[in-house]
């Protein structure tokens, strides 16, 4: 009896776990919380974050299978925050290659949004996604309201179901990357992290929408009066049509855009520009910044909408003997490449981990970041209010000519650049914008027209940067016509260390004459050493690949070498911290820890190799921006 009864405690006991798994873990929808992480951006945002759901779709079945379906029942999800990277922690190929996820969020509307004198057939929700890797499909409430393809720059939804009480989204996350991808798959220099990598934001709209805000300062001169001119889309969102009123100030300067009656679902471009005599510049040693804002209007003169940003005045330009130059001054940056990963998190990085690596670029005394991506807009942000400067590149990378040649992955690479600098234009801190790294040496005809017609389309939406391109070369590589449109061209140097160009790269000792030969081809162009490093995981002979010696002894010569060269404007060492680069990467050490990337100056806990006083030393110690042009030589 006993034991009969014993059997059947554990019999319930198995069915109750039983049921409670089916049943899937309790969820609550929950409200978005007031603002966001970064600054920049309209007014009225709401940062979707707290308890999301995950379940995986290895089988990708999900779709027949009905998980975006609007069910309350949670069985097959498992609890997580978003930003959130689904394979972080696995580093498999599977895992490389990619698969499909899936994320819900249930939450509520918050209350007290709008005023009163918003109708309710008025009030209307925007949602954006910070960047999803890669495919995105998102469903409200049982309903498909969009698609994306892309990661590392955000996207936006308008919310057109929306109702009281819970509302349900889903997104279906797929990462497999094809080799027309950007950057393409299913192999790549880092790791391919699936998810909702970066924030979540919901956006409180009334009838119409500042959708689009370019804020432009033209510095003539570097004791002129500035100009700042600005450019405002407003988007209709209603039935009827809307007139508007836009008003603006840059820092205590007005600016009066007029107004419009918008048709419905139409848009409105609208301009202004105002002087601003006597600027405070944005520079290095200063970096000084001005409060941007926007308020939208109706006829009545009810508020509508806002837009906030903080802007720099500063003139970033390229000299006729090649020296680039910030406020006429010449540039000698000394700086850094990184990826956003963490062992733990992936690429999904929170605010802490965002902070501590613009905090090592402080530490080494570095002025410039440069990343195969753009960045995440708290690391811009954090970029604009310590003086850095960024070089902002499309991860077209790595890409085969038989692609540049293809007007479907055309379109979509100069799809990409455009949202790129519609973006991430107000940052004062964004030196340059980048079309890629390392296409085919020599360059073919493909990648002839791809840099020609990508340069055009940087230059005509934002032609106050210079427009440059991260290659590859080495000894007896002729000088590249196609690289004529650009105004700076970045050498990735592994000299001593990869052996490029049939072995011609691996004497270090033949690096100086190669950048005399390179500045012979491009006397008028910006150069820049976009890349250089060394792997290194342990101590032991100077002269042994590998070692934390040998890394630093490398990195103090090509440092020497690069103070030899005046007409330099600038060198980034590869890279910050180590990462997770691909499935059996050894780069070129001989006890290589595959797949992680080890040329860092932090490893991957965040604990600094010797290799970083090496560079701490030298960067602190260099001058990196001129007093003034006229007191630096040019050659």
């Amino acid at each position: 009896m006993i034991r009969r009864t014993a059997l059947i405690a554990l019999l319930l006991a198995l069915l109750a776990a039983a049921t409670a798994d089916a049943q899937g873990p309790a969820y609550l929808a929950t409200p978005p919380t007031p603002g966001a992480l970064y600054g920049d951006g309209q007014t009225g945002r709401y940062l979707l974050g707290g308890a999301w759901l995950y379940r995986p779709d290895p089988a990708v079945v999900g779709i027949a299978q009905g998980f975006w379906r609007d069910q309350a029942a949670t069985d097959g999800w498992t609890p997580v925050t978003v930003p959130n990277a689904y394979n972080a922690g696995d580093l498999s190929s599977t895992s490389m290659a990619g698969y499909v996820g899936w994320y819900r969020r249930d939450f509520t509307l918050p209350q007290g949004v709008f005023g009163r004198y918003v109708k309710t057939a008025d009030r209307r929700w925007i949602i954006r996604f910070e960047s999803v890797n890669y495919r995105a499909t998102v469903w409200l409430n049982g309903r498909q309201i969009g698609t994306h393809a892309g990661a590392y720059l955000p996207f936006e939804l308008d919310l057109t179901n929306l109702r009281p009480g819970v509302n349900r989204l889903i997104v279906r996350v797929d990462d497999r990357r094809s080799p027309s991808d950007l950057p393409p798959g299913p192999g790549g220099g880092w790791w391919n992290f699936g998810g909702i990598v970066r924030e979540v934001y919901l956006r409180a709209v009334q009838r119409a929408d500042i959708s689009q805000v370019q804020v432009r300062p033209v510095l003539p001169c570097p004791s002129c009066s500035a100009t700042v001119q600005e450019q405002v889309v407003v988007r209709n969102l209603s039935n009827a049509r809307q007139s508007v009123r836009l008003r603006g100030r840059y820092g205590s300067v007005r600016l009066d855009f007029g107004q419009a009656s918008i048709a419905p679902h139409a848009t409105w471009t609208a301009v202004a520009a105002a002087p601003i005599s006597r600027p405070r510049l944005w520079s290095l040693d200063h970096p000084n910044l001005y409060r941007a804002t926007l308020t939208l209007s109706d006829a009545l003169g009810q508020r509508l909408g806002g837009y906030v940003t903080e802007s720099g005045i500063r003139s970033i330009a390229v000299t006729a003997d090649g020296r680039l130059t910030l406020n006429g001054r010449l540039l000698n940056l000394r700086g850094v490449n990184l990826h956003e990963q963490d062992v733990a998190l992936g690429s999904a990085l929170d605010p802490a981990h965002l902070a501590r690596l613009v905090g090592w670029v402080r530490e080494l005394g570095a002025t410039a970041i440069r990343a195969h991506y753009p960045l995440n807009p708290e690391i811009e942000e954090a970029a604009d209010r310590d003086g850095i400067l960024l070089w902002s590149e499309v991860p077209v990378y790595q890409v085969r000519s038989v692609y540049l040649s293809d007007p479907a992955w055309l379109s979509r690479a100069e799809s990409m650049l455009r949202q790129n600098i519609l973006t991430n234009q107000n940052h004062p801190s964004i030196m340059l914008w980048s079309l890629g790294n390392e296409l085919a040496t020599p360059a073919d005809g493909p990648e002839t027209r791809y840099i020609a017609a990508a340069t055009a389309l940087a230059h005509q939406l934002d032609p106050t940067r210079p427009v440059g391109l991260a290659v590859s070369g080495w000894p007896g590589v002729a000088c590249q016509t196609a690289y004529a449109p650009l105004d700076a061209i970045g050498f990735n140097d592994y000299f001593g260390w990869y052996d490029a160009g049939g072995g011609s790269t691996d004497d270090r000792d033949a690096l100086s004459p190669f950048l005399d030969s390179f500045r012979a081809c491009y006397p008028t162009k910006a150069l820049l050493v976009t890349e250089f490093g060394f792997e290194a995981n342990r101590d032991g002979p100077i002269e042994e690949r590998g070692t934390y010696e040998f890394q630093s002894d490398a990195v103090a010569f090509h440092l020497g070498v690069f103070a030899t060269k005046s007409w330099l404007s600038g060198a980034m060492y590869f890279a910050l911290q180590d990462f997770a680069g691909r499935p059996g990467w050894t780069g070129g050490d001989p006890w290589p820890n595959p797949p992680y990337v080890q040329k860092g100056v932090f490893d991957l806990q965040g604990n600094p190799k010797p290799v970083f006083g090496t560079l701490s030393s030298t960067y602190h110690s260099t001058v990196q921006i001129a007093p003034s042009q006229s007191t630096v030589p040019s050659q």
